[in-house]
């Protein structure tokens, strides 16, 4: 089986606001271990975070975790 990959796309209202959130949540893709490769960056006003992993329920509990993050990350800068 080979590597499974889902990619988030976040839209935010400046280049700013994405930078921001793209630091944040790049900090915590540092903690990914073995075969899980996390990686977020900012384009303009987008923030695009690549999850790839061979198992799939691991993807899909990396992405609901990336979604938590963003979404506290955004209400705690209220962007």
């Amino acid at each position: 089986m080979g590597r499974q990959r889902a990619e988030l796309v976040f839209l935010y209202s400046s280049a700013a606001e994405a930078e921001l959130v793209a630091g944040l949540l790049e900090l915590d893709n540092r903690l990914a271990a073995g075969r899980l490769k996390v990686s977020t960056t900012a384009k303009g006003r987008e923030v695009v975070s690549v999850v790839e992993h061979p198992e799939l329920h691991t993807l899909f509990a990396t992405v609901s975790d990336l979604l938590f993050c963003e979404k506290l990350i955004s209400d705690m800068l209220e962007v």
